[in-house]
């Protein structure tokens, strides 16, 4: 599915129209450029999964821990990692449970070790405040 959001605040409330959506054990693997609405999409996220803390990137962290009442989210951030190393690779691979919906930055990194029934966003760069984006392997 393609959706045009016109605003960031649009990019939240879709994230977290998916993020009310989700049982727990998702993979969200987000791509896109710098500026193009992951971070925005995942506070939406958070939101829909009743998370009240502030969402913040984890590019400096690679992950953030949010804990929620009933789900955790982990957001990782590996935009400074061409080839992660094996101990980040099982830190990713640990936190994939039912407990937890996991959301991937930069995804392209750690593309090959993510499952089948990863969730893929995909921001398109429309105009200034404008992103096309593509979601598969879920409806909403």
């Amino acid at each position: 599915m393609k959706i045009l959001s016109k605003s960031s605040d649009e990019t939240v409330r879709l994230g977290e129209k998916l993020g009310e959506s989700l049982r727990g054990g998702e993979i969200i693997a987000l791509y896109g450029d710098l500026g193009g609405g992951k971070t925005q999409l995942t506070k939406g996220l958070a939101k829909g999964l009743r998370i009240k803390d502030n969402i913040i990137s984890p590019t400096f962290v690679i992950r953030r821990d949010y804990r929620g009442s009933a789900l955790n989210l982990l957001h990782y951030d590996f935009y400074r990692f061409e080839v992660p190393d094996q101990e980040l690779i099982e830190s990713l691979e640990e936190g994939i449970n039912p407990d937890n919906v996991t959301v991937i930055e930069w995804a392209e990194r750690v593309e090959k070790y993510l499952p089948r029934d990863t969730i893929k966003i995909t921001f398109h760069y429309v105009s200034e405040n404008e992103r096309e984006i593509e979601v598969k392997g879920v409806s909403f």
